[in-house]
């Protein structure tokens, strides 16, 4: 008999104990909801599912009821019980809100750090999306399509799915008529509702997932396993990969739901090839902070708890959860984790989260109107805080290819002062000019191709001529003519979207020049002509008609291309020019005067850091960057003209 004294819990008695929720059958949806919870180890052999869910809003009107009392729970968790309950028997579950004492914080951190464990040993994963949206799953439509995914040929979320499609139906009218009429059936059949639900946005679900045995999703009456469910994802994929069609929520599908079909098959995949090879540990941790950095969790250093189940238990990566450590703290340990095991990559993805500012603490006091050094997280610390943004590279030549260095040893000093971290580097020369590409983010702009175009011409122009008048003698510091060396800085060496035909910067930049900043060029006399026209006419994508497409000719199009493009890298990068005549591609937010340009130790490529002036003899990270004919390390060391530029810093 429950009471109406609220329950309380009894310690655990084992570092390996956990609790058990013991559901009692119910005949009716209305009934209470009753359980018993049990005391078991993890070494017990003792079978019981583990249920994953979204916790929802921190409001708890519904009762749970125990034998010596009671605990208020969520609608949600209300809802799954009462689903999840059955007819004429009990049902063993783990529920993290039920088995953990919440108001326990040694608990919850010691349940927290074998949440790995307990799930991995469940017999099966639940996974509660929720009730039933209005429109029901017609579940035999579903597994209709499971069907037809195994049918087409498709196996696994990486392979080259939109070419197995286009290989079905080549020549097949029926199949192109399937295809044409495909999303209409997905949305039929109540799919999307399942991909929509939030609880694939939430972070701790990613280790639910990736470590069950045996995972269904249920919602409301309904359930799927997690394989149909991965080949219904393919299948819409690869559609929609072969020919864009409507789809409902497309955001959601690809940023959550298709983000973790992913993230499962390539754990799977190295689970299987590498499990226990620490070696391989660091890189999939910055792969899965990288991966997952848009899902959600209230509490931001649960980014970092919730990924340490996927990690060996010998792992010098472990971060064992402990909830009186701040966000600050949790964060500086994992870089300096990473950092100790060779992973300098850290510093390049520092260097590409957009920080708020870099407004520094007080150096003279503990506190002061700027904050603490103890609330302060230091610039070569990735800020995966959820008031943060990751900036993605543009493809460019440096972009793809930035790891360690093995001929310049790292050579990485961690002082007292947890938010210091000292390298050895090489100080190249001082930016003295950033023209930022600011027009660029305009909503103006950005939703209409041809203003934007305009806007970029405009502004390759003042570039060109700032560049010419920088270089006096008419060539770059490394013997290069004008022209060569700013094809190449304006896009970080970037050659070609085409793999077919490789096109040399030079080559993109003077068709640029030509079909697009020429005044007679055919493409900008084109965008002319769209400019002109009236607004009735304009039904294509952003602004441009079908027309212009049509009568491009095709080293038109390839110059568009180009500019294109350039849009890509100016959202990303900042065009720069140095003191000595240098030039290249920097992080937003780079300053003239102040930034350095330097080779860290260790690093591949050169980054950009900020001097904090004579009084302070730190600087700031402010992130990767792309200097033409200094790209690499190891040269610029042994340059005698760079010798007086190495040094140690100390990088705050």
């Amino acid at each position: 008999m429950s009471t109406s004294a609220l329950y309380q819990y009894k310690p655990l008695n084992f570092e390996n104990s956990l609790r058990l929720l013991k559901l009692a059958p119910a005949t009716s949806w209305k009934a209470d909801i009753h359980c018993v919870l049990i005391d078991i180890t993890l070494s017990t052999a003792t079978e019981y599912e583990a249920l994953s869910y979204v916790w929802g809003k921190d409001e708890y009107p519904n009762t749970l009821h125990l034998p010596n009392g009671y605990l208020k729970i969520t609608d949600s968790l209300a809802s799954a019980l009462k689903r999840l309950r059955s007819a004429d028997s009990s049902r063993t579950l783990w529920v993290d809100a039920v088995c953990i004492d919440q108001t326990n914080p040694m608990e919850k951190a010691q349940q927290v750090a074998q949440m790995a464990e307990i799930y991995r040993n469940a017999m099966k994963v639940v996974a509660w999306l929720g009730e039933e949206p209005q429109l029901a799953l017609d579940m035999p439509a579903i597994h209709a399509l499971s069907r037809k995914a195994q049918e087409i040929g498709l196996r696994s979320p990486s392979d080259n799915d939109r070419d197995i499609v286009r290989a079905y139906v080549y020549g097949n009218s029926d199949r192109v008529q399937w295809v044409l009429g495909f999303m209409s059936a997905v949305e039929n059949s109540g799919f999307p509702a399942v991909y929509q639900s939030a609880w694939f946005t939430r972070m701790w679900i990613v280790q639910e997932a990736l470590l069950a045995k045996h995972l269904k999703l249920c919602c409301g009456a309904e359930s799927l396993d997690w394989d149909d469910f991965e080949r219904v994802m393919m299948l819409i994929h690869a559609v929609n990969g072969a020919i864009r069609l409507p789809m409902s929520h497309r955001d959601a599908f690809v940023k959550y739901a298709w983000n973790l079909v992913q993230v499962r098959d390539t754990w799977c995949h190295r689970h299987r090839e590498s499990r226990g090879n620490q070696s391989d540990e660091a890189p999939e941790v910055m792969f899965y902070m990288h991966q997952l950095r848009r899902r959600k969790c209230k509490d931001d250093r649960d980014r970092v708890f919730a990924l340490q189940g996927l990690l060996s238990e010998k792992s010098q990566l472990i971060i064992q959860p402990d909830y009186s450590k701040t966000v600050v703290q949790i964060y500086v340990e994992l870089a300096r984790n990473l950092l100790r095991c060779g992973i300098i990559g850290v510093l390049y993805d520092a260097g590409l989260w957009k920080r708020r500012f870099f407004q520094l603490p007080d150096l003279s006091t503990e506190h002061s109107d700027h904050g603490s050094w103890a609330d302060y997280l230091p610039t070569w610390v990735p800020d995966f805080r959820k008031d943060t943004a990751f900036v993605e590279l543009a493809e460019t030549q440096f972009g793809g290819f930035f790891g360690a260095d093995p001929r310049v040893p790292q050579s990485l000093d961690f002082p007292k002062e947890p938010y210091r971290l000292t390298t050895q580097a090489t100080l190249v020369d001082i930016i003295t000019s950033v023209p930022p590409a600011l027009f660029i983010h305009r909503e103006a702009l950005r939703t209409n191709d041809v203003n934007m175009f305009f806007a970029v011409r405009r502004f390759c122009k003042d570039l060109l001529r700032a560049f010419d008048a920088r270089l006096t003698t008419g060539r770059y510091p490394n013997g290069e003519d004008s022209a060569t060396a700013f094809a190449h800085a304006i896009v970080g060496g970037y050659n070609s979207d085409n793999d077919e035909v490789d096109r040399h910067p030079l080559d993109l930049w003077k068709l640029y020049e030509r079909y697009c900043m020429a005044e007679d060029g055919e493409v900008y006399l084109g965008m002319l002509t769209e400019s002109n026209s009236t607004m009735s006419d304009r039904k294509t994508v952003k602004g441009v008609r079908q027309d212009f497409y049509s009568n491009v000719s095709a080293e038109g199009g390839t110059a568009w291309g180009y500019h294109h493009r350039l849009v890509s890298i100016f959202r990303r990068h900042w065009f720069f020019m140095s003191d000595g005549g240098y030039a290249g591609l920097a992080p937003m937010n780079t300053q003239p005067e102040t930034d350095v340009l330097a080779f860290i130790n260790g690093a591949n490529v050169p980054f950009v850091v900020r001097d904090l002036g004579e009084d302070s003899s730190d600087y700031l990270l402010i992130g990767p960057c792309y200097i033409h004919g200094l790209m690499d390390g190891h040269a610029v060391k042994k340059n005698k003209a760079f010798a007086s530029g190495v040094g140690t810093i100390q990088i705050i």
